[in-house]
């Protein structure tokens, strides 16, 4: 029995599947579906002929290209302050002179003017057992190469996220002496760090590895709330090329592909992917970070983008032009289509089954 509910949940990625209660059910589908269509229906079959529920899967997730327009959906939410003074981001495209063009424009996290942080967050929970894959632009450019950009995910049960500190927190990230504090939820957080200071010592608490300034290079510290956590994960210097896109223009800007793996009963713990298209084609993607693994992730998410800058700085700019997407899980997609065969070699019988 046991493996006849290892079988049954292997084979629930597709979720109409419970709308097959029998062998008639199950000859009435489409001829032209795909082989594993076919199977992973007949799975199904076989799961309501051994008396097993077949389990429900997590929705899945994406968000439409986003920061291109003069006008944001209302889940994303902007905070940003300043040393002196007021800053909160804003979009770039509008009707103004000097404005971008609709569907060209940017979300400006930070001017080139010290001591700026900037967030937005997409304040709406999502599942993270389908894991996440988002790909974005990312320009630096026309400052003093200070301080960078972060892309994080919060515990979906966080109901206001807070805006991080500015400098070498990206954001994101506490700063234990004197204790200012980072975001709130935070589960990780990518920093695409152009001065270093998101690698050193007096940022977070705690260093899996050596804790030290290390300029041009994305960064990843784990999760953290207000002034505890947010330990140094990993720190990968970038040598063929650099993070600040132009002194001028974000004409050079670059592009960031993130995976985070989707998780499973038999593998709790995602892993973490980290891609870079210099270029900014999103063609010619270098693998920065390898399947770094994390933690247990929460049971919801909820992500934003940040950027800082301290006592230099530069305009720090975000769009995303390709869907943020849920990815399924390797290892449930493997079972699914062993279980999908075996059904198909079984469902002769099963049939004699149903109609005795």
């Amino acid at each position: 029995m046991e493996f006849s509910r290892r079988f049954c949940y292997a084979a629930s990625p597709v979720p109409r599947v419970a709308l097959f209660n029998d062998a008639h059910d199950w000859e009435k589908m489409n001829p032209k579906s795909t082989f594993l269509q076919r199977g992973l229906l007949a799975a199904a079959v076989a799961c309501a002929a051994w008396g097993i529920a077949v389990p429900a899967r997590a929705a899945a997730f994406s968000i439409e290209e986003a920061f291109l327009n003069s006008t944001l959906p209302p889940e994303w939410k902007l905070m940003g302050a300043a040393g002196t003074g007021t800053w909160t981001p804003h979009l770039t495209a509008g009707p103004n002179p000097g404005d971008d063009a609709e569907g060209e424009g940017w979300l400006r996290l930070t001017q080139n003017v010290d001591e700026q942080v900037g967030t937005a967050v997409y304040n709406k929970p999502f599942s993270s057992a389908q894991g996440l894959q988002i790909t974005f632009d990312y320009a630096a450019y026309g400052g003093s190469k200070a301080d960078g950009l972060a892309f994080y995910l919060l515990d979906g049960n966080t109901t206001n996220p807070t805006l991080g500190y500015h400098s070498a927190t990206l954001g994101y990230a506490a700063v234990p002496s004197p204790s200012v504090p980072g975001v709130t939820g935070g589960y990780v957080g990518i920093g695409l760090d152009e001065w270093g200071g998101f690698s050193n010592s007096n940022i977070g608490n705690g260093c899996t590895i050596p804790c030290m300034p290390n300029p041009q290079s994305v960064t990843v510290r784990g999760a953290g709330n207000l002034v505890s956590g947010f330990p140094l994960l990993a720190s990968v210097p970038l040598s063929s090329f650099g993070l600040q896109v132009s002194t001028l223009d974000r004409a050079n800007a670059q592009t960031v592909r993130i995976t985070l793996s989707a998780v499973s009963v038999a593998k709790p713990e995602p892993t973490l992917t980290v891609e870079i298209d210099p270029t900014g084609k999103g063609t010619n993607f270098v693998t920065v970070i390898p399947a770094l693994k994390l933690p247990s992730p929460p049971a919801t998410f909820k992500l934003g983008f940040s950027a800082s800058t301290g006592g230099s700085n530069n305009v720090h700019e975000v769009r995303i032009r390709r869907t943020v997407k849920s990815i399924p899980a390797l290892g449930q997609s493997t079972l699914g289509a062993l279980a999908a065969m075996l059904a198909l070699l079984t469902l002769p019988a099963l049939r004699r089954r149903v109609r005795n």
